[in-house]
């Protein structure tokens, strides 16, 4: 399990939680399971386990197309 990892819900307030394992588990904790990840600027599935420190932010997923 990670420590002290910090998440986001794009527009809301930084949140450090502790004993973090997956971006799955963050994701529950921000209440943004439907939302897309990203871990340190990168795009991150809900599987991909975290490490300590990391960022984790969440945007709501947006389709588009012509």
């Amino acid at each position: 399990m990670a420590k002290k990892v910090t998440c986001q819900v794009i527009g809301g307030t930084l949140i450090t939680h502790d004993n973090i394992a997956t971006v799955r588990d963050a994701a529950k904790l921000m209440d943004a399971e439907g939302y897309q990840a990203s871990v340190n600027g990168e795009p991150a599935s809900f599987d991909q386990k975290l490490e300590d420190y990391q960022y984790v932010t969440f945007a709501p997923a947006v389709k588009g197309g012509l």
